[in-house]
């Protein structure tokens, strides 16, 4: 959810609370400030009747125009003293035909002699009616400043976050291998926001920071890896040419120590290399992998190396996934998966391949690991001391599989090692 959505949502749900607080206490107190001014009415209309029927006691209950709506008198015994109060009623009236809200007054007065309750019964409708008219009056100025508030409120929002908006967008667009898609001058944004000028200044700095980095350690890849490989070239080659002379057998054995130790080192460095450029992102280009039809590829590869060591290779297909990926990490990725299975297979040992829509399950005989087996994808662990691993083949596999947010696992489990690497985000459920 954006931010000024989020703003704008908790702008209007607390606008809308204290309207509605305030609302409800605006009613009540106009209602009760107009029942206070009506019942103080009544009780001045009391007083005023009270004087005209000393002068005219002759006065009989029944409709006044400036007093009440309506009077009745009622004989009471001379003893009895009624309180004054006030009570509400309803009467039905000729006029209106239905039912109406009165206020009554009641309360007891002597009148030659005599003791009467005397009720002065007063329609509420009026009151009723203005607070009726004010309640909505009231709710339309409500809605009306709701909506003017909130048409104010995304202007002017929109207006202050444009600048961070501008920002945002040039950040998604932003490539540290391709750095000149970001115009810098137009990044600074002129903005009068103090946090969004820190902002943009503090990014500016970043990226420029971060493209300085990025050009430097790539600079510094490639020269090693280039620097590295001509002497270990020159090593190799020596080396061989050494074999060819007539040694002693242990000179013969330092030379292949030599020999391997050189190749083991460009393999290495190869490794390291890769790493590297996975980390830098160098590796954006994707085409359309066909699982099935790559891992029958990669065996057609080994397959020297499986008549070697004399393995049986099962395979068995239940899918056909297709994956976007990067064709060479592909190529990385599934090579050492099946080439970790030839190696540290047994001899006449076996390897089967179970390929579903979104797993594929590479499992191997072979000696018991001499480390966990979750430590097998740390950088420079090796299941055993041969001098040909470099340690880095499932470091490079888990620096693909999290590079394509992809799943690996490996366990040892009834004398066989067995490695599942899910992608059933990846997969195409079509693909048959």
């Amino acid at each position: 959810m954006k931010l000024l959505t989020i703003i704008n949502r908790l702008y209007l749900t607390n606008l809308l609370i204290v309207l509605l607080i305030g609302g409800m206490a605006g009613f009540f107190i106009i209602r009760t400030s107009i029942n206070n001014e009506f019942n103080k009415k009544l009780i001045a209309e009391k007083d005023q009747l009270i004087k005209e029927i000393k002068k005219n006691p002759n006065v009989k209950e029944g409709y006044f125009l400036n007093i009440g709506d309506k009077i009745s008198f009622e004989e009471i015994p001379l003893g009895l003293i009624i309180s004054e109060s006030i009570k509400d009623t309803i009467y039905y009236d000729e006029f209106e035909k239905s039912e109406l809200p009165f206020r009554n007054l009641s309360f007891s007065e002597k009148i030659k002699g005599k003791n009467y309750l005397i009720i002065i019964s007063k329609s509420l409708l009026p009151n009723m009616d203005l607070i009726q008219s004010i309640s909505i009056m009231i709710l339309g100025i409500s809605v009306v400043l709701i909506i003017a508030l909130i048409f104010i409120n995304k202007v002017i929002l929109q207006k202050l976050w444009a600048p961070f908006d501008y920002t945002l967008s040039h950040l998604k667009t932003f490539d540290i291998t391709n750095p000149q898609r970001v115009d810098l001058d137009k990044y600074r944004l002129n903005s009068k926001v103090d946090e969004f000028k820190q902002l943009n200044n503090v990014l500016d700095k970043m990226i420029t920071q971060s493209i300085k980095d990025y050009n430097s350690l790539k600079e510094f890849t490639e020269n090693t890896s280039h620097e590295i490989q001509t002497p270990l070239a020159i090593i190799k080659n020596k080396a061989e040419a050494l074999l060819q002379e007539d040694l002693s057998k242990e000179q013969l054995e330092d030379v292949v120590k030599i020999y391997d130790a050189a190749g083991r080192l460009s393999r290495l460095k190869s490794g390291l290399s890769l790493i590297s450029r996975i980390d830098n992102n160098q590796y954006i280009q994707t085409n359309t992998i066909n699982v099935r039809d790559f891992i029958e590829q990669k065996l057609d590869d080994m397959e020297e190396l499986i008549a070697i060591k004399k393995l049986k290779v099962k395979k068995t297909y239940y899918g056909n996934p297709m994956l976007e990926l990067n064709e060479e990490l592909a190529g990385i990725l599934f090579t050492n998966l099946l080439n970790n299975a030839i190696k540290h297979n047994f001899n006449k040992g076996k390897i089967n391949i179970i390929l579903k829509e979104v797993e594929l399950l590479i499992e191997n005989t072979g000696g018991a690991p001499i480390i966990p087996t979750e430590q097998m994808f740390n950088r420079f662990q090796k299941s055993g001391e041969s001098l040909e691993s470099t340690g880095l083949g499932l470091s490079l596999v888990k620096k693909i599989v999290e590079y394509y947010q992809l799943k690996v696992k490996y366990v040892f489990d009834n004398d066989m090692h067995k490695v599942y690497l899910t992608f059933n985000h990846y997969a195409d459920p079509g693909a048959k």
